[in-house]
């Protein structure tokens, strides 16, 4: 599970900065030459006619009026920048962020050619802004890092402040945790030094976003915290709402979903004060994934799916690669796997495209699973691969940083080394001109060497300080390594985990059956040949086709949700009916098979009509208004039914034998079971008139079943 990338604040920054510094900048446009009153009057109504457009959601025809404003520039009819520097930002907070970025970067031009370095800076921030949000984060960095420059310049403190909270935010999203963190710290110290409360809490609050991502649950709920304490002294429902829901992603990646689901519905009633259409979907999209995870599978999946429409629809990709892994989750839990694997290629390749290392390896780690899931082990083994293979080359990356930081700090110590060494050589220079006599010159001699050796023994020193911090840093870099391994060998584990089990019910799955079966059946085997006399008692293999009865109505009248629910109960029925040594497998569908070692094949009827008693007398609760009744019907043969022969040909005969078995019973009525407990291969005199014995080429079998007797049964036709 994965939390939201936080560009909730993105479109409240950009206000801020209106609202703090433009007018600081420009002044009230009306107010300028008189001479040109009338037309930035005509420029300012098609502000204004943008904004209600942007108000009443007419979003086409606000950009429509934008691009036939630029086009008027162009010809020379409009000459104010501030026109479209609001343009761009009305645009830019209406989540249109390519006509936005048209309007702003024409008032770039402008405003460069005026040499308005204030404006050019605003400017330069809500370009960087768009095109964070389009994960052009190259073009973004340019921006952001330009405008900075120039309010470092300025002094301005509190827009250097608003420049690095963007930058420390785009940091994140792209994975340069440590940097982001810097970023965001250094931020923080200015809002500070500026005392604006507001900055600092949504500051506060980005900086446990960086700590949520490293999974550090403790250090990011403490920083929330802070955030939330400062929101209510300001009492700023948004800010309020947009914290709360962090507060709840933290609960929900600990597992506390029921917690994460009420601080998640807190957050939306907060932000349904401020109206913020773009706070209000991520946060529907966090609760969605918690519903899916809380079981509320079709309430979760109707929120994610609204997410994901409003992200492609604004054209929002960090939101849109949160969705994709929640979608991708979701699609996993219930077993919808293409659909799983189709949300997490999408998304593998739009993090490869914005060079997005951490998310490539989100999708890859759910396209092994959902692989994994569907059987396909090939492909689930090629993409671990490439898994590990980004892993390596990002452990590297982060080894080849620490060794470069290094060889600086050393290459520094050695320049001071040298400036050391120069300064004492003037210093000797200048007393051998001033004391000419030998035993003044010969003092100094005495002294430099003096000097000379302490420094040597200093730099011996250090150098002896730098080889420890090296051996400490290629330690810590050793155990990295070696942590990552050990995350490999987990992840291979778990692929052996999930190729093995049915990931509905928890129970065996064929291909676990496939590698257990022959071995137990050449014990049975080994066992009846050692005794000669007669098989000893509890040396047989059982094997019990059980199916659920009319489950196809179960789906139609209540759901496929309703149906999972009745699976998950009726094999924690069969772990109860059966031993923990006995091989409990998920056949397909609604069909289970049980496979019971070292047991007598006298007890198949009983073992049979117990497990038919317990589905029957069980109840199953849907989510209807009362629980409902579920039958099975049960075909059963000793394993294999014949002991002479090859594996393969004993299963294949015995499951066709458990499965005609299991057919009778359901054509004589269902909630019932036939089966063979003994049958011979040897040819008599009298041979059977049995449609089971002509089938299978027996002499002579056994039949039991719960049925009246065996003429009540209906065999099914050869």
């Amino acid at each position: 599970m994965l939390f939201r990338a936080p560009v909730v604040q993105i479109k409240r920054l950009t206000l801020s900065v209106l609202c703090l510094f433009v007018p600081a900048a420009m002044g009230n446009p009306a107010t300028a030459d008189s001479r040109q009153s009338s037309p930035q009057q005509i420029e300012q109504v098609s502000v204004e006619q943008v904004a209600q457009y942007v108000a009443k959601h007419a979003y086409e025809q606000a950009e429509q009026l934008t691009l036939l404003s630029i086009e008027k520039a162009k010809q020379g009819n409009i000459r104010s920048p501030y026109t479209f520097f609001q343009l761009g930002t009305i645009l830019q907070n209406a989540d249109r962020y390519q006509s936005s970025n048209q309007a702003l970067r024409l008032a770039l031009e402008q405003y460069t050619q005026l040499g308005e370095l204030n404006m050019v800076s605003r400017t330069l921030l809500a370009l960087g802004t768009s095109e964070h949000h389009l994960a052009k984060y190259a073009s973004a960095s340019n921006y952001f890092h330009r405008a900075r420059s120039i309010a470092t310049m300025q002094g301005d403190g509190a827009f250097e402040a608003e420049i690095l909270m963007q930058l420390g935010i785009m940091q994140k999203e792209q994975g340069e945790i440590e940097q982001a963190l810097a970023t965001l710290k250094s931020a923080l110290a200015l809002f500070r030094q500026q005392q604006m409360l507001h900055r600092i809490s949504a500051c506060l609050a980005n900086i446990g976003d960086v700590y949520l991502t490293l999974s550090y649950f403790s250090d990011a709920r403490r920083y929330y915290e802070d955030a939330f304490a400062m929101a209510q002294t300001l009492e700023s429902a948004a800010l309020q709402g947009d914290i709360t829901a962090k507060l709840g992603a933290v609960e929900l990646r600990e597992g506390q979903t029921s917690r994460a689901i009420d601080l998640f519905n807190q957050a939306l009633l907060l932000l349904h004060q401020d109206g913020d259409t773009a706070a209000t979907s991520e946060t529907k999209m966090l609760l969605g994934e918690a519903l899916v995870k809380h079981g509320d599978t079709q309430a979760g999946l109707t929120l994610l799916n609204n997410s994901y429409g409003y992200a492609l629809q604004t054209n929002r990709h960090p939101l849109i690669k949160q969705t994709r892994l929640a979608l991708a989750n979701a699609m996993l839990a219930i077993q919808d796997f293409d659909q799983a694997l189709k949300y997490a290629q999408n998304g593998t390749l739009h993090a490869r495209e914005v060079s997005d290392i951490r998310s490539q390896m989100d999708f890859l780690t759910l396209q092994v699973n959902a692989y994994a899931a569907k059987g396909d082990f090939r492909k689930a083994l090629d993409i671990q691969s490439v898994l590990q293979s980004i892993r390596e080359k990002m452990l590297q990356s982060e080894n080849q940083a620490v060794i470069g930081r290094l060889q600086a700090e050393v290459e520094l110590e050695r320049q001071s080394q040298a400036l050391q060494m120069l300064k004492k050589t003037k210093a000797m220079e200048l007393a051998q001109a001033e004391h000419r006599h030998l035993a003044t010159t010969l003092a100094w001699s005495i002294s430099l060497a003096a000097v000379l050796t302490l420094f040597l023994i200093w730099g011996r020193f250090k150098q002896r300080q730098q080889n420890i911090v090296l051996r400490r840093e290629v330690r810590q870099a050793t155990v990295q390594l070696e942590n990552k391994n050990s995350e490999l060998e987990n992840a291979y584990k778990t692929l052996e985990q999930v190729s093995l089990r049915d990931t509905l019910t928890g129970l065996y799955n064929r291909h676990y059956l496939e590698s257990q079966l022959p071995a137990e059946i050449k014990r049975s085997q080994f066992a009846i040949r050692q005794n000669k006399e007669g098989v000893k008692a509890n040396q047989d293999l059982l094997c019990l086709l059980i199916d659920i009865d009319h489950f196809k109505r179960i789906n139609d009248d209540f759901g496929h949700i309703a149906g999972d629910k009745v699976l998950v109960k009726f094999s924690q029925i069969l772990r109860e009916v059966f031993r923990q040594t006995d091989l409990i497998i998920r056949w397909g569908g609604e069909e289970f098979l049980v496979v019971c070692r070292q047991s007598s094949k006298q007890e198949l009827p009983e073992l049979a009509e117990r497990c038919r008693a317990a589905v029957a007398e069980s109840t199953f609760d849907v989510n209807a208004d009362t629980p409902i009744q579920v039958t099975c019907s049960i075909g059963f043969s000793v394993l294999p039914p014949h002991h002479n022969t090859q594996f393969d040909e004993n299963w294949q005969q015995t499951f066709a034998l458990v499965d005609y078995c299991l057919y009778a019973a359901k054509l004589s009525g269902r909630n019932g079971w036939v089966g063979v407990t003994d049958s011979s291969s040897q040819r008599k005199a009298s041979p059977s008139s049995l449609p089971i014995d002509k089938k299978f080429n027996f002499s002579q079998s056994k039949i039991a079943t719960s049925f009246n007797n065996i003429a009540s049964i209906t065999w099914p036709d050869e």
